[in-house]
This record gives C-alpha cells, sequence and structure tokens, in this order.
C-alpha cells in the first residue's frame, strides 16, 4: 500500500508549516518496513526544507482547476455532472498515476472534497471559527462561511481525521455530526527543526537581531488572534511600577503589524518592543535560548506549538487560561482580556524559583504528551493495517 502525503503551506505560515513537517515524519516513521510512502508539496522551496530532514518529495504546482472543483462539488447539480463525465482533477490524476492507495492532507484543506476515487485522511486544527467567530480572520470576506462549507462536506467522506485533542475531536463529532470513532486525537510535537545540530548558536543569533538576553519571546504571525495588544498593555501596567521590561515578537504579517506597531509608538515602548519579522528556521532555536519566558496569550487553540517549544529548550510559558487543558500546570495561565494578569505573570515569570518550577512542570508535561503521542501512533498504525486489508477487495 502507498500513501501520499501532501504538503500544502508554504515555510512562511509558521506552526502550520512545522506541524506538517512534524506529521510527514512521524508518518514515515510509521510506514517504514510496512507501506510505501511519499510526499507531494505545491511550493518547490519546500524540497530544500524536506531534504534537511531526510525526506524526498515531489513538486506539483497546483491548477485553479484544483480549486473550482472543490467549491462545484457542493453542487448537486456539478456533483452530478462530474459523476456522469467521470470528471477527476490534475491533482488526483497525478496521485493516481504514482500508484496512491491513500491520500494524507496535512492541513485543513478542501482539495479532498473534489477526489473521485482515491480515500483520504484530512486533518483539523482547530473549530476557531467557531469558538470565536469575532476576529477578522475567520470574519470577514466570507472566510467564516467557507470554513463552515469545507467542514460541512469535506470531513464526512474522509477515512479519517487527524486532530490535535480530545476536546477538538470531541468537539468535530458534536458541531458536524462525524462519528466520534473517525477522529484521532494526535498530540503535537515541537518543531523538528529546534533539534538540528546545524542551529546557529545563541549569541550569533542575538547579535543579528540586536537583542539583549532576557526578553519575553513570543514567536506568532500577526493576526488579532494572537494578542500581541494585551502584551503592550502589560508592559505599559509594569512600566508604572517602573518595571520595564522586553519582548522580541518573530512572525511575518498577516495584516494586523501596522495596529502592533501604531500600539508600540502610542505606548512609548519602541526601546522594549522588537520586531523580529519572519524568522528562518536555524535562528529559532537561539531566540528561544535568550528569552527569559515564553508568552502567548492567543485566544485560539485548543492547542498551539510555541507551548511545546517552550517546554523543549527549558523556558517558562504564560499562556491563555482557557487552553488549560493543553498546558496543565506548566504554565501561568492568564485571562487573554486582562493586562493585568498578563502583566503579573510576566513579573512571575522574572522570579527564578517560579521559573525553576514551571521549567521542571514543562518537562514533565513535554514527557506525558510524548507518551500519549506514541500510544496515539499506535492506534494510527492499526487504522492504516485495516484500510490496507480492505483496499485489497478492489483493483
Amino acid at each position: 500500500m502507498k500513501i501520499i502525503a501532501i504538503l500544502e503551506s508554504h515555510v512562511t505560515v509558521g506552526g502550520q508549516f512545522n506541524q506538517s513537517l512534524n506529521a510527514i515524519l512521524q508518518m514515515k516513521g510509521i510506514c517504514e518496513g510496512r507501506f510505501d510512502f511519499e510526499v507531494f508539496t505545491f511550493y518547490a522551496d519546500n524540497v530544500e526544507f524536506l531534504k534537511k530532514l531526510g525526506v524526498e518529495c515531489i513538486w506539483f504546482k497546483p491548477s485553479l482547476l484544483e480549486r473550482i472543483l472543490a467549491r462545484a462539488n457542493r453542487s448537486p447539480l456539478l456533483r452530478t455532472r462530474q459523476r456522469r463525465k467521470k470528471i477527476i482533477g490534475l491533482l488526483e490524476r497525478k496521485l493516481i498515476e504514482h500508484g496512491a492507495d491513500l491520500v494524507y492532507f496535512l492541513t485543513q484543506s478542501p482539495i479532498g472534497d473534489s477526489f473521485k476515487q482515491l480515500n483520504f485522511i484530512t486533518t483539523v486544527f482547530d473549530l476557531s471559527h467557531r469558538d470565536t467567530p469575532e476576529f477578522p480572520e475567520v470574519r470577514c470576506f466570507g472566510e467564516f462561511q467557507e470554513r463552515e462549507l469545507h467542514l460541512q462536506n469535506g470531513l464526512a467522506s474522509a477515512l479519517l481525521i487527524i486532530t490535535e485533542s480530545e476536546h477538538l475531536s470531541d468537539s468535530i463529532s458534536q458541531r458536524y455530526g462525524i462519528d466520534r470513532e473517525r477522529c484521532l486525537p494526535m498530540p503535537m510535537s515541537p518543531s523538528p527543526f529546534l533539534q538540528n545540530k546545524s542551529n546557529i548558536d545563541k549569541y550569533s543569533v542575538l547579535q543579528k537581531f540586536n537583542l539583549k538576553e532576557g526578553y519575553f519571546f513570543y514567536p506568532a504571525q500577526f493576526w488579532s488572534h494572537k494578542n500581541h495588544v494585551r502584551i503592550l498593555e502589560a508592559l505599559v501596567i509594569l512600566r508604572k511600577d517602573n518595571i520595564n521590561l522586553n519582548v522580541a515578537f518573530a512572525g511575518s504579517d498577516q495584516g494586523n503589524r501596522k495596529h502592533i506597531e501604531n500600539l508600540v509608538d502610542r505606548y512609548q515602548l519602541r526601546d522594549q518592543v522588537s520586531f523580529l519579522g519572519f524568522v528562518p528556521v536555524d535562528y529559532m532555536r537561539g531566540l528561544f535560548e535568550g528569552a527569559c519566558g515564553v508568552i502567548m496569550p492567543t485566544y485560539f487553540g485548543p492547542t498551539n506549538l510555541p507551548p511545546l517549544e517552550a517546554w523543549l529548550i527549558g523556558k517558562p510559558l504564560i499562556y491563555s487560561a482557557h487552553l488549560k487543558e493543553h498546558a496543565g500546570d506548566a504554565a501561568i495561565l492568564v485571562n487573554p482580556d486582562d493586562a493585568s494578569e498578563l502583566a503579573n505573570a510576566m513579573k512571575a515569570c522574572t522570579d527564578q524559583a517560579i521559573s525553576s518550577l514551571l521549567v521542571k512542570a514543562g518537562t514533565l508535561r513535554l514527557s506525558q504528551i510524548d507518551s500519549l503521542r506514541k500510544k496515539r501512533e499506535n492506534e494510527f498504525v492499526s487504522r492504516l493495517i485495516q484500510f490496507e486489508a480492505r483496499r485489497k477487495c478492489w483493483p
């Protein structure tokens, strides 16, 4: 049996890209000695990233037809015409030519909605458009409706739905009427590049970005839901108590950076806030190591990568309280609406005793997540073996 994974993300999207890499490495390990495994990517420069991880892949440039067919599949009339004329998209045709028996979509992709022959596994990272629909990135210009249409039309036909938590699997089942056993919660892993020996050393990284050790680090793209605003408000509160802490923001702009920069100027925080932009992977470990703590007052969940990476590097974590299921006791939990709580948490993180306790708790939490992931991987293998047996029933 051959499984082909589809890497649709580009490196600049941050956490989604890193989690896709983790899923590729996981599937590669699962398939070794059992199944054939290949990777297709939609971006040519992803080929080099995967080579660094020992993974070969094929670049496939998707056509507009793929997206059109995915949307056409939502129309009963067009769906009937596709079925009668046996229209198959270029990607599915290419996958069939490569001998694919099962396709693994590593992100929340609508392309599987249009598949006419191949079985597929899909991934759901979150249902934040339902949890917090007020944010523009999930609200404006039909984004909410587009996500809903994909989830309503694409999940039911998936062989398996990979999620990141029990809570998310339960939500998918309840909101979209999906059989719960079709959802497999698979815990996330820290970015594979943070463990890469080619990482640039901390001091070179700090020099490159003109940083002094001891800042709070927030690796997050500039979306409104990432809540950079509350961090700025916390800095203002601390400054009134003559406590001047520094923050480094790393991440590409998704339309909200200018708003944050304007607030930095209004609050007169230019000396305390660093905008690093998109940071290449080889620099990320050094940025974590140079921080006094990792801060993430995000509204979206139920899981995120930076907490895992903070625990891996051994840094105290400040995290949103409504995401407690993910963090357990390994973070100072704060209300993301309350800048005072965030300010108090930042102050507490500078206490060495508190910091040490959080680091120990983070190590334990990461170990617990690793153990759970191994259990889930065994379940994943069982599902794949079951499909392989059934796949032999047709040519």
